[in-house]
C-alpha cells in the first residue's frame, strides 16, 4: 500500500472498531514526506481529534520546545501515532486497535524513509521495535532495524506531570542531532550511539521547561 492509498483508506476506516465510532476526525500525520525524523505517539487525544492534527494542546507545546532544544522545527518532521483514532475516554489502544492501523504507519515509513523514528512511550516503543521491556528500561537506546534507527524514550503526556521524566525526555532528545547526521545502520544489533555526558551538557535555559 502506498502513501496516497493508506491515506484514503485511513480517513474513511472503520477497522479499528470503537475509537472509529468516537472520532471527530481521522488524524492521519502530518509532516514533509522527505523527513529524515518521524516521531511515533500512541493515539490522538481531544485537542487532535478536534483538530485532525497530531500532538496539540500541552503535549504538543512541550513536543515543539523539545525540538527547539535541539535546533529543529515542527515543520521539520513527520508526526504521526500508532492509533489514528481518538480511543473513547482517552484510553490506551487495544492490541487490535493498534493492528488496524499497523497497515497506514508501515506505508507512512515506507514512503518517508526517514533515518530516525522516535517511539513515544510503551506502546509506541513496543510496536516499533517488537521489544517487550517497558519503554522505561529501554529509553534512550537505538535499535537499528530495517535501515533506520528507532529510539524509545518517555512519552509526552507522561513527562508534562512527572519533572523527573521530563528531564530524562529531554536528554533523550538532545542525542537526536548526532543520530540525524550519522550514516545509516548497516547491522540490526543494538547500537549504544555515544553521546555527551551530561556533566557536559550546558545547563537548560530557565524557565524553558
Amino acid at each position: 500500500m502506498d502513501f496516497a492509498e493508506a491515506q484514503k483508506q485511513a480517513l474513511g476506516s472503520r477497522n479499528c472498531g470503537p475509537p472509529c465510532n468516537s472520532r471527530t476526525r481521522v488524524v492521519f500525520g502530518e509532516g514533509p514526506l522527505n523527513a529524515e525524523l518521524v516521531i511515533v505517539g500512541e493515539a490522538p487525544g481531544f485537542n487532535e481529534d478536534k483538530e485532525g492534527k497530531p500532538f496539540r494542546g500541552a503535549s504538543g507545546m512541550l513536543l515543539d520546545r523539545l525540538l527547539a532544544s535541539v535546533g529543529l522545527e515542527r515543520e521539520e518532521v513527520y508526526l504521526t501515532t500508532l492509533l489514528k483514532c481518538r480511543p473513547p475516554d482517552d484510553r490506551s489502544p487495544k492490541p487490535a486497535e493498534i493492528n488496524a492501523c499497523r497497515p497506514y504507519l508501515l506505508a507512512q515509513l515506507s514512503a518517508i524513509d526517514p533515518k530516525v523514528v522516535v517511539a513515544l512511550g510503551d506502546l509506541a516503543s513496543r510496536s516499533l521495535t517488537g521489544r517487550k521491556e517497558a519503554v522505561s528500561r529501554i529509553r534512550g537506546r537505538v535499535i537499528p532495524l530495517d535501515g533506520r534507527y528507532v529510539f524509545p524514550t518517555l512519552s509526552l503526556s507522561r513527562a508534562l506531570y512527572t519533572p523527573a521524566d521530563r528531564a530524562l525526555l529531554v536528554s533523550d532528545f538532545s542525542r537526536l542531532p548526532e543520530l540525524l547526521t550519522s550514516e545509516r545502520p548497516l547491522t540490526y544489533e543494538t547500537l549504544n550511539v555515544s553521546h555527551v555526558p551530561s556533566a557536559e551538557r550546558e545547563p537548560l535555559q530557565p524557565g524553558l521547561w
